[in-house]
């Protein structure tokens, strides 16, 4: 009687360690596939961001749709900000989910997933930044270019120029962590005479740049790479009345202009030795 009971205990338990380990298997399964996640009898689900951007303004409403196959589904949403879960809606039949923003943060979306079987299935969306205006979007997306490309400088100041976008993005900080300080809309080179591309530094100044043909000038000049500077738009020969005042297009002799309150503050604040990127 005794080994027929110790038998029966064994066997129990053997039973439990197999469905136990089943279990396991199940779970790592379902958290070790970052984008698709998928069980052994095709129970699998995405989770699709129908904005599709990173950024999203205060106000705008954030849109999920999960794609999922099985049988008898039914779909569980939570919100989190910052870390901290603000929102959940319990089991449904609704694959498609909104939550309009009222705050800035860093917004992820969760779903969990139960079929007829009783399995679950857990995703979670990308990090999507809620911030207040466009120009907090802009920001966050040339932090995210710079600080992505191990950009250096020997001061405390960086300069990007987006040529394609005729702006002038200044940094302050250091390399892989540069915070944007200033945007500055400018002119480039025309498509004759093209601003140079590539990794410079700052280099020396001027009070005045004067052109080859000494018809025009402009003020508070910076060299970045031999004869192309950041300066002013473009004044007379004798410095007096502005003659071209166009900045945000493509139409320079290489130079980069900027208005004459900008051009100072680079003249004034970015020293000698501070890196200079261009495309």
């Amino acid at each position: 009687m005794l080994v027929k009971f110790k038998a029966s205990v064994l066997y129990v338990i053997i039973l439990m360690l197999v469905l136990f380990q089943d279990q396991v298997v199940f779970s790592n399964d379902v958290y070790a596939q970052e984008n698709n996640i998928k069980t052994t009898d095709g129970f699998n689900v995405d989770l699709v961001n129908i904005n599709e951007g990173k950024y999203e303004l205060v106000g705008n409403v954030l849109k999920f749709k999960a794609v999922c196959k099985g049988e008898d589904i039914i779909y569980k949403w939570s919100i989190y900000r910052d870390s901290n879960e603000i929102y959940t809606k319990e089991y449904s039949e609704e694959n498609l989910f909104e939550y309009p923003t009222t705050e800035t943060g860093a917004y992820k979306v969760g779903l969990a997933v139960k079929n007829k079987y009783g399995e679950i299935l857990r995703k979670e969306s990308e990090e999507i930044k809620v911030v207040y205006s466009k120009e907090d979007i802009q920001k966050e997306n040339a932090q995210a270019f710079v600080n992505g490309q191990n950009f250096s400088s020997k001061t405390d100041y960086f300069i990007w120029v987006d040529t394609e976008k005729n702006l002038v993005y200044v940094f302050k900080g250091k390399t892989n962590n540069w915070i944007l300080e200033k945007t500055m809309v400018c002119t480039d080179g025309k498509v004759s005479t093209p601003t140079v591309k590539g990794s410079f530094s700052i280099n020396g100044r001027a009070p005045w740049l004067t052109s080859y043909n000494k018809k025009v000038k402009a003020k508070y000049k910076v060299r970045f790479y031999e004869n192309y500077y950041f300066h002013s738009i473009l004044y007379d020969s004798k410095g007096k009345n502005i003659v071209d005042s166009r900045l945000g297009k493509s139409i320079s002799h290489g130079c980069i202009r900027l208005s004459v309150e900008n051009a100072k503050w680079i003249y004034d604040n970015i020293s000698d030795g501070t890196g200079v990127y261009i495309n």
